[in-house]
Formats: structure tokens, sequence, C-alpha cells
């Protein structure tokens, strides 16, 4: 019988690994491999009936019924999947006959597996913190596994705290307290050291949970304990460039916790300029260094550039301030931090700037995401969602045509779903899809419902340029794109006009919000603040070459700044 098994089991590995050979073959070779997949997962399913404790059958149907997630075999029960999954990673060791255990490999590659099926397939966050944390308590790990595992579940864990709901105890002995919404986080910072005491990742990570749980002091020991253990690596094995980015890494880190704990500046610099002692000799022979690390290495070195750059702002050494964004970007010309920067300082040093670049954009709302609605909408007053929405209802009143006639919608720069909700609960019966660059925002906009207890973007979510996602829909087959303070990220919207005129149907509508810029040309430019501002004549101008024209223009006020109100206007295109 155990031999018969065995047979069986090898049968199931064949037909899973002539599916994976056969992927890139020709449609009828294709369709040849799928029959044998489904083949093959009855034979796995017939075993599993007959033993339903054979780990290594229950592997097998697992990688086979994986293999199938996303393709046009609607039979597939993504929890069934993860369930498997979990009976290898997790077996019940009083059903399964010891010899047939797996080895922990196999375990932790089937928990992380669950956990990223739950994270990207199902959205589930919770339950990809519950495997992955499952996952990283197995004994027997390899290092690099280990830490794969630990750096993709502690962004989730940090995310999923409450700053205002945590409380931070420290016992007499010195051991750091946390109620249930941060223990868990601690706990496996704690785990991973013991296991990995030299890394310096771990303490990177804890520095992060103390600033979320608003704690700078803890933060700035953490990262600093980092930073120590960052510098004994790279000094450990001289030459390492990987260990090289890492110190620089770990540097800008210790650097802005110390200003947050209330370091001087001078205490601040101190951990940029080692860092910057240390890339110098590298910057110079970088076409020694490997393809892939070169380019984090110039990553890291331009952003150390930036933030000397922000602490000589902020001492008030203006000419050293520019000099260290100039320097960042002779490495990048395109790197939106410095081109920001500069444009902070002096407007004239960036009048040829067109577009900032999209991982700019992509990293600032990152950032942003855990806090986006609370500071914009209640302390700077943001109401871009709103104005777009009624321009919308306002605009369709305008032409005589009701609210239903319009039933697919586009929003571009979704963030966290201000406006798609408005859209969402007002028109439940539009098709509404979704796209922005950030995919933490896009995190927050997969949780977002309608006032109906619905999802708001019931036709997708896409991550990415807005330009290129509408490049990628059908022809005439939007009635409506908006974009609430979304061109103030762009500048240059033409692109963007060009790909909705061909996704926009017959009488399609943009409808999008702008910051005011008015000058003699009739352009648009960089602003102080980081944003483009666009002029009256810069749209009309642009839409007209685009296939639009200009249905209505409304200035209005987007939402305040350094107690000031942001001007700018609301705008609707009208496809001609």
């Amino acid at each position: 019988m155990f031999i018969r098994r065995l047979v069986v089991y090898y049968c199931c590995w064949v037909f899973f690994y002539t599916c994976a050979s056969s992927a890139s073959s020709t449609h009828s070779s294709n369709n040849s491999s799928n029959t044998k997949v489904l083949e093959a997962i009855k034979i796995c399913r017939d075993k599993l009936n007959e033993d339903p404790h054979f780990v290594k059958i229950q592997h097998s149907l697992a990688q086979l019924l994986d293999s199938q997630i996303g393709s046009d075999n609607d039979d597939v029960d993504v929890n069934e999947v993860i369930q498997l999954y979990l009976s290898v990673g997790k077996p019940s060791s009083h059903n399964v006959i010891r010899k047939r255990l797996p080895p922990s490999k196999v375990k932790f590659e089937s928990l992380t597996r669950a956990a990223t099926i739950a994270k990207e397939v199902l959205h589930d966050n919770q339950a990809s913190i519950r495997y992955y944390i499952m996952a990283i308590h197995l004994d027997g790990v390899e290092e690099a596994s280990l830490l794969m595992a630990f750096e993709t579940v502690m962004p989730l864990l940090i995310n999923n705290i409450n700053p205002h709901k945590t409380e931070i105890i420290i016992s007499a002995d010195g051991t750091i307290i946390s109620d249930v919404n941060g223990s868990s986080c601690l706990d496996i910072c704690n785990l991973v050291e013991t296991k990995l005491p030299a890394i310096s990742m771990v303490d990177e990570y804890r520095g992060a949970l103390f600033r979320r749980l608003k704690q700078p002091q803890l933060a700035y020991e953490s990262y600093h304990k980092a930073y120590i253990k960052s510098k004994q690596q790279m000094e450990s094995d001289i030459g390492n460039i990987d260990l090289v980015n890492g110190f620089l890494h770990t540097s800008i880190l210790v650097a802005a916790a110390s200003r947050e704990a209330g370091r001087d500046l001078e205490h601040q610099i101190q951990y940029l300029n080692e860092a910057e002692q240390v890339a110098k000799p590298l910057l110079k022979n970088i076409d020694d260094i490997d393809e892939q690390s070169q380019d984090v290495f110039r990553d890291g070195i331009v952003d150390l550039y930036n933030n000397l750059g922000i602490a000589e702002k902020k001492q008030g050494s203006i000419k050293r301030a520019q000099e260290y964004f100039r320097r960042a970007l002779e490495i990048n010309p395109n790197d939106g931090h410095a081109t920001v920067q500069l444009s902070s300082i002096d407007e004239s040093s960036t009048d040829n700037v067109k577009r900032l670049d999209n991982e700019y954009v992509s990293s600032l709302f990152d950032g942003y995401s855990s806090r986006f609605e609370s500071e914009l909408v209640d302390i700077l007053h943001y109401k871009g969602h709103s104005l777009v929405y009624n321009a919308l209802v306002s605009a369709l009143k305008q032409l005589g045509r009701s609210l239903s006639s319009v039933k697919k919608v586009v929003d571009c720069g979704c963030g966290t779903g201000l406006l798609g909700e408005l859209i969402a609960s007002n028109m439940s019966w539009v098709e509404l899809s979704g796209v922005d660059l950030s995919h933490r925002m896009i995190a927050v906009s997969y949780e977002r419902k309608s006032i109906y207890g619905r999802e708001v973007y019931n036709a997708g979510l896409g991550k990415g340029d807005a330009a290129f996602y509408l490049s990628s829909l059908e022809k005439e087959s939007i009635d409506c794109i908006l974009a609430s303070d979304v061109f103030i990220y762009v500048g240059d919207i033409s692109a963007l006009l060009h790909e909705s005129f061909k996704c926009l149907a017959r009488r399609g509508l943009i409808v999008f919000t702008v910051e005011s810029y008015d000058d003699e040309e009739g352009e648009f430019r960089l602003l102080k603040s980081g944003r483009f501002g666009h002029s009256k004549q810069y749209i009309e101008q642009v839409a007209k070459l685009n296939g639009f024209e200009v249905l209505t223009w409304e200035d209005c006020i987007l939402r305040q700044q350094g107690g000031q109100d942001v001007k700018g206007a609301t705008v609707v295109l009208k496809k001609i």
C-alpha cells in the first residue's frame, strides 16, 4: 500500500511539472497541459478520500490548485487551497504517520504561500498575518527565508496598530510591555532576534513600531541599535556592497529618528556625514559594482543627499542644502524629492520641470496612507472629492443628462477611496474602477465600503500610472473619468488626456481639480509647495489639442496649507 502511494505521489509530481514546463508553449499544448493538471487534481482528490491526512498528497493538490488560481478554471476554491497549505504547514501530528511529516522547509513554504494568497487574492491581511507568524515560529528555517517572512509581515502588523489605543509600559527590569494592539509586533521582533541576533533589520522594524506608537525615544534607541549592528556587519566584510547599502539605509533612519527624539541637528548630521564618507569612494568607482547593487546604491546615495539637504535647510544653510539637492539630481536627474526641495527654496531652479517621477509620488503617498484622511480632511479641510462629485452632478444637469446615464467610471489617483465612496453611495449602479500609484493607498481602498456596505471599487483596482491604466481599457468603454487632486502631481497632462479620449464614450466627461497658476504664457509650473499649478489657458489649450472642450471652470478653495487657503479650480471637460 505504501509503495502504491509513493507511485501516486510521483505521478502527481509528474503531472505538476509537466504543467509548469508547458506554460510557455502553444495554445493547443496549453490545453493539453491543463488537461493533465485536471487529471492530476482528480488523482490527488481520490487519494485524499482514501487517506485524508496524507500530507505529501495535500501538498501536491495545493500546488496544483494554486496553479489554477486566476485561470479559466472556475472550480478552484481559494479557501480550499489555503486550508491545504495550512494542513501541510501545521499538520495535526496525531493523525499523520511520523515519516510522512514534511521537513521544515516545506512547512514554511506552505504557510508563507497561504499567507501570500490570503493577502493578494482574498485581500485578507488579518489571515495573512496569522499564517506568516505561524511560519516564523517554525524551527530549522533558513535565514534568508525567515527574514523574507519577517520583512513581509511587519509592515502589515505595524499598519494594523491603532496608536491611540495602545499603551506602552516599561517594567522595573526595563522590559517593554504593550497591550494586545502592539504586543504581537514586539513578540515577533524578539523571537526573530533570538534566532538572528546580529541582523539589524529586526531593530529597524522595532524602531518603526515605536514610531507608529509615537514613542520617539524608544524608536531612536532601536534605530541606533540597528545602526551599530549594520556598521559592525559592514566592517566585518569590507567591500560588500550589499552591506554598504544597508548601512546607508540604516544611517538615514537613525538620523530621522534622532530628529524626532529631539536631538540637535549636529547630532543628526553626524550619522549622515559618516554614511557619506563610506559612500564617496564607492561613488567614484561605481562602474565596478554589479548592475543590480549599483541601482540600489544610487538610490541610497540620492536618499542620503536629500536628507543632508533637508538637515542643512532646517539649519538655515540654504546654499549647502541646494548643493546636496543638486548632487542628488546629478545621480538621478528625475528624482522627485530633490526637485521638489529645490523648488521650495527657489522656484526658478525648476523652471523646466514638466512632471514628477512616479516613484517619488508613490513613496510620498505610501508614507501618507495611514494618516491621509485624518490629516487631509480633518486638519487641512480637504474637499477635492466632494468638489469633483458635485461638479459631475452639475455638468450632467447642464447637459440635460440624468445620473443614471453614467454606467462606467474610472477614479484616477483614487487614494483611500474618498471620491469613490461618494460615487458608490450615490450612484450605486455604476461600475467603478480605481487606479493609484501607491500600493498602500490601494490597500486602504480595497477595504472601502459604500453606505450600503458594498465594496466601493466593484470593477477592480489597479496599481500604476493613470495614463498607462487608461491605455489598457477598451475603446469608448468609459462614461466618465474622475481625478481629485491628481493633476497637481502630474504636471503635463497631455498624455493622460490623449488616453482619456480613446477610452471615453461619445459625450464622455473628465472631471478634475487643479491648483491655480496664472502667468503671461498661460502654462503650468512646479510651485514652492512641491505641487504643480495649472493656468486656465493651459487647460483650455491642452484640452482642445486632445479632442475636448472645457464645459465648466469653477474657481474654488481646495484645502488649507499653513493656515492659508489653497486656491484652485474644478474643471469639467467634454469629449467633442
